[in-house]
């Protein structure tokens, strides 16, 4: 009898060298994170902001052009944005109705549109109806639309465009 062995040294070698390249670039990933280079934290920037930190209890949906995004709490300036589109800017008005259940001493809801460069912020944490916003200062076309959650809880919120 003869003992064939089994040469899968190829194989074995291109496996070690798959998991040192994963390990690379996970260690790279959570590095850039952690420092924040080339990850967009600008709430006002006309770019996908890229939030580090976390927000619990998430409901988010965007279907029929209206935005709902229900959460409980997130961490300190926790970014949430929907991408909406303007068809008519002169005509046409930004609808969010937002309630906060908890809003512990200083803390606040910033809703933000960004298009190019203009980024116009309204503080929505105490709105008592809904707010009505005209969108002349804007273009027709993608607008940001984001929610900067700075301390605020079980929160219920309804955004769209739509004309009057």
């Amino acid at each position: 009898m003869v003992k064939q062995g089994t040469h899968h040294l190829k194989l074995i070698a291109a496996g070690i060298v798959s998991m040192v390249l994963m390990l690379v670039c996970l260690t790279s990933f959570i590095v850039s994170a952690a420092t924040g280079n080339g990850i967009n934290t600008n709430v006002a920037s006309n770019q996908r902001v890229w939030n580090l930190g976390t927000i619990s209890m998430n409901y988010n949906s965007y279907l029929d052009d209206i935005w709902k995004l229900d959460f409980r709490s997130a961490s300190e300036g926790f970014v949430k944005e929907q991408d909406m589109t303007i068809v008519d800017a002169d005509a046409q008005l930004l609808y969010a109705d937002i309630s906060c259940g908890t809003i512990p001493d200083g803390a606040t809801l910033v809703l933000w549109l960004v298009q190019g460069d203009i980024a116009k912020s309204i503080d929505v944490t105490n709105l008592s109806e809904p707010l009505e916003y005209p969108l002349n200062e804007f273009e027709n076309g993608k607008v940001y639309v984001r929610l900067q959650i700075n301390g605020v809880e079980n929160t219920v919120s309804k955004i769209y465009i739509q004309y009057p």
